[in-house]
């Protein structure tokens, strides 16, 4: 190991902590490391809004403090600076990543190894590939922080989970809950018992008298400020309740702290911070009692018990189950007389400055877990030679719906449970919710919320995005309607085509209504040159190309020139699965209805279909489906038409058993749905055209209408009320495109490309 950048959650030159007092141990221990430090970015616009005080950038890159054994050239600081708060700016840590990027290039940093303890730092990771150690101090999951907040750090840590070589944790709470998810190597914190044996003396501003110290971050997220204005007003003139760290507070909180007597220092430094521990009288920890304070292994901890001062602390993880000798346990109530009665205790006593008692030397140290650390460093530091690659990948544009082209995703992964699976954008609440189990890498644009629930905005972004996507396996499976086949895979590429992208070969079916000077369309023609070239550029990458039907086929040959083999799509809505009632169809299940199934866009014809049985009030229609359409949709729904959204599969199951016919109206790459209402002996009244040319054979399982409108829907309704059925025919042709048959034939392309070692 030569050269290491750490993305930390405290600058360095406060109170030391984990990073701090680990990352000094390292250098101290290998002469030949390197590290960046980077310190968490200055945030001048924040600040200003905050704080009222004049913005100022981040102090860039520069070198460390001189500290004892360690060359000044050897630890570099970077402070970026974030000019635009998240909200304005929703590619602020892609940003800062290159910003990072900058900095190691300039120390001709080549290939480091990467410790990220900020979340954030998965835009790093992503933008580099670099080794990764992620080192879990806090378990941001379980903070109060707005939704969108909380969906980005969802985000962050599912990237570093799938992308890190290591995970490290610090206390048992997140082995537990983090080491569920995938392996974790338990680091806690330690203690510098060094800087505890020395010569001792009581810092200028500590107060005279007794005090009461608590050292460390004043922050809502771990501190009850309640508890500690409260513990303030009741030592009135007992002791001076005294706060050493970084107090990153509203101006409000930190004056009513004041009023009560609180006496807020500030951060001092890390050299001190033993001085004033061992010179107050009691220790303070009043902490709030969450889920994610829970989570945490503190630091102070270890400090306190090394400073062998009277400790009062809440209930609190890490002092609750800690069994440290002198330690009082109260509940935030009784906090303030818990602390009264260990002075009270102390009373006949020498100053605490007059007698220091004895340092506990049976406190874990930081040397200790330098080496634990050294030993997870290491292990990292082989990863990208020894692991060996994964066998199978997959890959798909953007799950963030659900659709055909989603279903076959879920069947590529029941082919292949083990496999990664690589996407562009992941919405878990917008897609099947069987992804929740699959292992999901997500490019960038994943932290941007409103792109994962309207992808459709992200398309001048999404080729930039997929260049940013890098499965890494022998052979990579890419489902693929524009993008997936774009991505950066280190093996071999089988792409499986759903269509050559429609915003480029079939723009006005696609945008169906749109004006001209609709911004879709305006965006298409200004990026169709470019994206032509590298849509075309990015197949030629591929070593296999199969289409789901013959018709995709043939669009494969007019855009590309490759010659695809048809591998069909299975179907996966089996009819003996459970069935779960909609309650907004209860009574029309006795009656049956005609149904569509289908997203709401233009060139799915679903509006054609809604007009043809305005004219057939005496019939009933179901449409299931969501999309941009809804709205126009709704508005001219006429009685005997009802449109239910988001179905979970076992109410799919129950609306396509009570179905008389599915009707089918669209231009198709693929005809999934038919065979999904075949399952069940259901027939399909579809377009004669596209992929329904695949999976409807007339007077089997369906009949054709000639072309999309509300005159030739009306005919083949009618014409399917007087053509006799056979169920068991309907479910034999649905058979035929079974689950087990894809899986077999998608292992078959996959053996036929990996190498020998994998075969």
């Amino acid at each position: 190991m030569t050269d290491l950048v750490v993305l930390s959650l405290e600058a360095w030159d406060e109170v030391w902590r984990r990073n701090q007092h680990l990352v000094a141990g390292l250098l101290r221990t290998d002469p030949a490391l390197r590290v960046l430090f980077v310190e968490p970015a200055a945030d001048p616009v924040y600040a200003a809004l905050r704080a009222r005080v004049f913005p100022r950038r981040g102090t860039g890159l520069r070198r460390g403090p001189d500290l004892s054994g360690i060359a000044r050239d050897r630890l570099w600081l970077l402070q970026p600076t974030k000019w635009l708060p998240r909200k304005l700016d929703p590619r602020a840590d892609s940003r800062l990543a290159q910003t990072v990027i900058a900095a190691a290039r300039r120390l001709a940093m080549v290939d480091p190894l990467l410790w990220v303890n900020d979340p954030s730092g998965a835009a790093t990771l992503a933008a580099t590939g670099w080794r990764a150690l992620y080192d879990i101090t806090d378990d941001w999951l379980l903070a109060a922080r707005p939704p969108a907040e909380h969906e980005r750090l969802v985000a962050d840590e599912a990237t570093l989970f799938a992308q890190a070589a290591e995970v490290v944790v610090c206390s048992p709470g997140l082995e537990r809950s983090k080491g569920a998810l995938r392996p974790v190597s338990l680091v806690p914190n330690a203690v510098d018992l060094g800087s505890y044996q020395r010569d001792s003396r009581r810092p200028a501003d500590l107060p005279s008298g007794r005090t009461a110290l608590y050292v460390g971050t004043v922050h809502t997220d771990r501190m009850d400020l309640g508890v500690l204005a409260a513990t303030g007003r009741a030592l009135a003139g007992r002791a001076t309740v005294v706060c050493v760290g970084p107090a990153p507070l509203a101006p409000t909180d930190a004056a009513t702290l004041g009023t009560a007597g609180v006496l807020l220092l500030g951060p001092r430094p890390a050299e001190s911070v033993p001085d004033y521990l061992r010179h107050a009288d009691v220790l303070l920890v009043p902490h709030v009692v969450t889920p994610f304070t829970d989570s945490l292994d503190p630091i102070k901890r270890y400090e306190y018990a090394a400073a062998a001062r009277p400790v009062v602390a809440t209930p609190v993880a890490g002092f609750a189950d800690s069994g440290m000798p002198r330690l009082t346990i109260a509940a935030a109530p009784d906090f303030p007389a818990a602390v009264l009665a260990v002075l009270a205790g102390l009373d006949g006593q020498n100053a605490a400055d007059a007698t220091l008692p004895p340092v506990d030397t049976a406190v874990p140290t930081w040397g200790q877990r330098v080496a634990e650390v050294r030993r997870v460093l290491d292990r990292v530091a082989i990863s990208r030679d020894s692991r060996p690659r994964p066998a199978v990948g997959i890959a798909h544009d953007y799950l963030t719906q659900r659709g055909g082209a989603e279903r076959v995703v879920l069947a590529m992964l029941a082919a292949f449970p083990d496999a990664t699976l690589y996407t562009t954008l992941y919405d878990p609440a917008g897609t099947y919710p069987e992804f929740a189990g699959a292992r999901i890498v997500t490019s960038p644009l994943n932290r941007i919320a409103v792109l994962r629930r309207h992808h459709r905005a992200a398309l001048p972004l999404l080729a930039w995005a997929a260049g940013r996507v890098r499965p890494d396996a022998d052979v990579v499976v890419m489902s693929s309607s524009g993008w997936a086949h774009g991505f950066r895979a280190a093996g071999r590429r089988i792409v499986y085509c759903h269509a050559p992208a429609r915003w480029l070969y079939q723009t006005d079916a696609y945008l169906g209504d749109a004006g001209r000077a609709s911004p879709a369309r305006l965006a298409v023609r200004v990026l169709r040159p470019w994206l032509l070239r590298w849509d075309r550029r990015s197949a030629m990458l591929a070593d296999r190309y199969l289409a789901n039907s013959r018709v995709v086929r043939d669009r494969v040959w007019a855009a590309y020139g490759i010659d695809a083999t048809v591998l069909p799509a299975p179907h996966s809505v089996g009819a003996d699965g459970p069935q779960e009632p909609v309650a907004a169809l209860g009574e029309w299940a006795a009656g049956g209805y005609h149904l569509v199934v289908s997203r709401l866009l233009p060139y799915k014809n679903v509006g054609v279909v809604v007009a043809a049985f305005a004219g057939m009030p005496s019939r009933r229609l179901v449409v299931v489906g969501d999309g941009p359409g809804r709205a126009a949709l709704v508005a001219n729904l006429p009685g005997n038409v009802r449109l239910v959204s988001g179905l979970r599969d076992a109410q799919l199951r129950w609306v396509y058993a009570h179905a008389l016919a599915l009707i089918a109206p669209s231009l198709e790459d693929y005809g999934l749905t038919p065979l999904e209402a075949a399952a069940f002996g259901v027939p399909t009244l579809a377009l004669e055209a596209g992929g329904y040319l695949d999976t409807v054979a007339a007077g089997v399982n369906g009949l054709f209408f000639a072309e999309p409108t509300a005159t030739a829907v009306t005919g083949a309704v009618l014409a399917g009320e007087w053509h006799t059925w056979s169920p068991e025919a309907i479910r034999a042709h649905a058979d035929g495109f079974a689950l087990e048959a894809f899986v077999t034939a998608l292992r078959a392309e996959v053996a036929r490309l990996a190498s020998p070692d994998r075969q």
